[in-house]
């Protein structure tokens, strides 16, 4: 149970610089992380990279920032324990992480896009390796394998994807375990000597409940549980619970990531795979004071998505060069992943709003986040380093189709210490002043490292419980209290405008017919008739294919009824579109995407297109990688050795230490 994770768009809230290309005024309240049974691992895209030996030790070896109370050798034998928990798929003896088991299933295959980078680097003499991943290549635990939809980010209808509704709480179930859904904690209340006693929670009716614990595990990660944390301030604890340190919410991290992509001549079916990472590359990892800045950053490779997604990058082409455009990027394109490493800054923050509660009554988050000058300069560099592999892997054509999104890694808020006095949690992921609360979740990183952070969480939430098991004599019982709440209705602890989080969408939006007649208008602007395509309107955009889109995004009727109320004139669309463009960008969003996505629904745009749509290709585990019989993975093993050369060397360095 956990308080729902959500960006508040309260004016006091500072942002990101003015390049930030996501407008968070657009809405009153905008979601990134998913709240529901298995949280954001429904969604996410199951790339399973640990952090590197290095990321637990930055203050000693670099100076910067703190070094982690563990080390990977620690945590290495959790790392091995969760992949299979997850069922992991990868390929063991990758050089850039030291030497442990093998994951337990094959890879996955790689696909042809990064086959191609895989031969660039090898004449580059820089590091790849296939990706590990908590997607099944074969059968394991009654799950089946991957069918290469590349959907994943959507959740995963064949169960491949390792997300926790299927490979943890069933079992916890089966043990007797009861779940609760739609409970939204509001308070981790106290005894007189500061323990914990238990959760407050609010249930889906509004109804206030208190279930007793002698010991309980936090985990909403960077965001919820400096929120829940703070919430539960009491007399005992004035500055909210566990945070006599005054470091809750502080630290916050969140990757900042940058996606390069590359156009190339030929077919490379980059809408198939599986949307983890297919390949992957620490060449640049480390830092290099050459460089003029700290740390670094993980590559990885992932399909670049259907036609709709080809038709949006970068705003899209409209017009009569729109099938130009999307040509240009359908299917053949090819795309880097940039995780950026975000070092720990006291003023990145989460704390509580003062203006905006949620259902329950609880004070949303507030963040505070700014990416500083070092960030801006390392992204701007491995920018340009990725540009260079895709060039050499053959694209005619280069462009960032984002940087700096927003990012559903939060990290660093309630950080892990030997030291009291400087961190929230002890190595075993205990809080300092509350010895029967733990936190098991990314908001104990004390530095973010440029990978993907849930294999990481998952090993230190096994590694904390192990420890707790074994030691649970020593952890003190705290004095419950007699009364639990059974159906009160939930008082409003803070005052502020109510925001309504996770109510089910319309499932019957709709438009009426004059919103649909400018569309259609719109659609043969947007999108006319040429090289040999259909426009949006012959398809008819305005009519079943919008209802499909409308029954998949709800929130767009009223966004459309709103945009296209007033009528328009024939001769007038052109410039209206362009001035709705500039005075409401949310609006015009809207449109464009309402258009596109119904027009990249009609089959017959598909089969001009040669797009198959996601037809479920199920993968191999004893097909014959082509990069093994090519010897590319050789090159990688046998070039692997410190060098004080420039970063582009036919002997590579360690990854970025050059």
């Amino acid at each position: 149970m956990a308080g729902r994770q959500r960006w508040s768009a309260d004016p006091s809230v500072r942002g990101a610089p003015a390049d930030y290309p996501i407008d968070l005024s657009d809405s009153d309240v905008g979601v990134l992380n998913y709240n529901g049974v298995g949280g954001g691992t429904v969604l996410y895209a199951a790339q399973w990279p640990r952090l590197l030996p290095s990321d637990f030790t930055r203050r000693t070896d670099e100076g910067v920032a703190d070094d982690w109370p563990v080390t990977y050798a620690e945590l290495l034998p959790f790392y091995e324990r969760t992949d299979r928990q997850f069922g992991v798929s990868g390929l063991g003896g990758d050089p850039a992480f030291p030497d442990g088991a093998d994951p337990p299933l094959p890879p996955l295959p790689i696909g042809p896009g990064a086959l191609r980078v895989a031969r660039a680097h090898a004449r580059l003499g820089w590091h790849w390796w296939p990706a590990a991943n908590a997607i099944l290549s074969a059968p394991w635990s009654g799950r089946h394998p991957c069918v290469q939809r590349a959907t994943c980010q959507l959740g995963c209808n064949e169960g491949a994807k390792g997300s926790t509704d299927l490979t943890h709480w069933p079992a916890f179930v089966a043990a007797g375990g009861r779940l609760i859904t739609g409970a939204c904690v509001v308070a981790l209340p106290t005894d007189g000597r500061g323990l914990v006693t238990g959760a407050e929670w609010v249930d889906e009716e509004g109804r206030a409940h208190f279930q007793a614990a002698d010991v309980v595990l936090l985990a909403a990660n960077g965001i919820g549980t400096p929120r829940l944390l703070l919430a539960s301030a009491s007399s005992q604890a004035p500055g909210g619970l566990a945070n006599s340190s005054g470091l809750v919410g502080t630290r916050l991290m969140v990757h900042p990531l940058a996606l390069v992509k590359g156009l190339f001549r030929q077919d490379l079916e980059s809408w198939r795979g599986h949307s983890g990472g297919s390949i992957v590359s620490y060449q640049f990892y480390a830092s290099d004071e050459r460089r003029g800045f700290v740390g670094g950053a993980k590559w990885a490779m992932a399909p670049t998505g259907g036609p709709l997604r080809a038709a949006l990058t970068n705003g899209g082409s409209w017009g009569d060069d729109h099938h130009h455009f999307v040509r240009d990027r359908f299917g053949c394109s090819a795309h880097w992943g940039l995780v950026c490493e975000d070092l720990p800054n006291p003023e990145n923050r989460v704390d509580l709003s003062p203006t905006l509660t949620d259902r329950a009554g609880l004070a949303a988050p507030r963040i505070t986040y700014r990416i500083d000058d070092n960030t801006h300069a390392l992204c701007a560099w491995h920018i340009d380093k990725a540009r260079e592999s895709l060039v050499e892997a053959g694209a005619w054509h280069t462009e960032v189709e984002f940087r700096y999104p927003p990012n559903g890694h939060f990290m660093g808020t309630a950080r892990m210490g030997d030291d009291r006095n400087h961190s929230v949690v002890d190595r075993w992921s205990m809080a300092h002043d509350v010895p029967n609360l733990g936190i098991i979740d990314g908001s104990t990183f004390v530095t973010s490292g440029g990978v993907n952070p849930t294999s990481s969480i998952c090993a230190l939430a096994l590694r904390a419980v192990d420890h707790l098991l074994a030691h649970r004599g020593d952890v003190p019982t705290p004095e419950h209290r007699r009364l639990v709440h059974t159906g009160a209705p939930s008082p409003s602890t803070r005052r502020g405008r109510p925001v309504t989080l996770g109510r089910p969408p319309n499932d019957d939006a709709t438009v009426d017919d004059s919103v649909r007649f400018r569309l259609a208008r719109i659609g043969r602007m947007l999108i006319p008739a040429g090289d040999a395509m259909p426009s949006a309107d012959e398809v008819g955009v305005a009519h079943h294919l919008l209802d499909r889109v409308l029954a998949a995004v709800p929130s767009l009727a009223g966004a459309l009824t709103a945009a296209l109320g007033p009528d328009i004139a024939e001769e007038d669309i052109g410039p209206w579109l362009d001035g709705l463009s500039g005075r409401d960008p949310a609006a015009y969003r809207s449109v464009v995407l309402a258009v596109a996505g119904a027009y990249y629904l009609d089959a017959g745009v598909r089969a001009r297109l040669g797009y198959e749509g996601q037809v479920p290709k199920p993968v191999r585990p004893d097909a014959f990688p082509e990069y093994v019989d090519e010897g590319l993975l050789d090159a990688v093993l046998s070039s692997w050795a410190p060098s004080p050369d420039e970063v582009r060397t036919a002997t590579p360095p360690r990854p970025g230490s050059g």
